[in-house]
């Protein structure tokens, strides 16, 4: 029997406009490592068997930071209309085969390859088109999209990404115990905040 396919998609093409740092939030160093890097680290460590990271927004510079990992770069030209590009150019990427795929944003710094896992886990065991994490009720990302899903989720646009099914399929919460899995950043003063919780915890 074959096992199952998950693929990977990290979304790293966006412009950060609230992030008014000297870098883009996707180079921004999180313990000496730019956050684009951890959040394929993360991908690479978990069950994914294939891992792409999407760029746009200074691309370059993302392409070296994520230099010599086991992903593939996948660029998005249309990175300043929104997430859905971005969702869509991965998707291409990755989704021959695939039974379900992963999207993941790089600006979850303490995103886990066991939240990943947790991820796959529910979905391999039947009965979930879309699955994302949960703590407390407030649903998070990733958010894993299975194949019966794939067609319609190359149709969308905007800026909302793979969230535009929620209201039209339903949706399986991986409940946490935690919610820092799931802490995300869009200005410099977040990261500053959410960086010294974490410390505190």
């Amino acid at each position: 029997m074959t096992t199952p396919a998950y693929r990977g998609v990290v979304l790293a093409a966006g412009g950060s406009r609230r992030f008014a740092g000297p870098l883009a939030k996707q180079l921004v160093e999180i313990d000496g490592e730019p956050a684009v890097r951890r959040a394929a680290r993360r991908a690479l460590e978990s069950r994914l068997d294939r891992v792409v990271v999407v760029t746009g927004h200074v691309a370059d510079e993302v392409g070296r930071a994520i230099a010599g990992l086991a992903v593939d770069p996948v660029h998005n030209p249309d990175w300043r209309q929104g997430q859905s590009g971005s969702v869509r150019a991965g998707l291409g990427a990755v989704s021959g085969g695939a039974a379900a795929v992963v999207f993941m944003p790089c600006d979850q710094p303490f995103l886990t390859a066991d939240l990943i896992d947790r991820l796959i886990a529910r979905h391999a065991a039947g009965g979930a088109l879309i699955v994302v994490p949960a703590w407390r009720g407030r649903r998070g990302a990733p958010v894993l999209v299975d194949d019966a899903l794939f067609a319609e989720l190359a149709t969308i646009t905007g800026d909302a990404g793979a969230r535009q099914l929620f209201a039209r399929h339903p949706v399986v919460e991986v409940a946490l115990d935690d919610e820092t899995p799931l802490l995300d950043f869009d200005s410099v003063s977040e990261l500053r905040a959410l960086l010294g919780r974490v410390s505190r915890l």
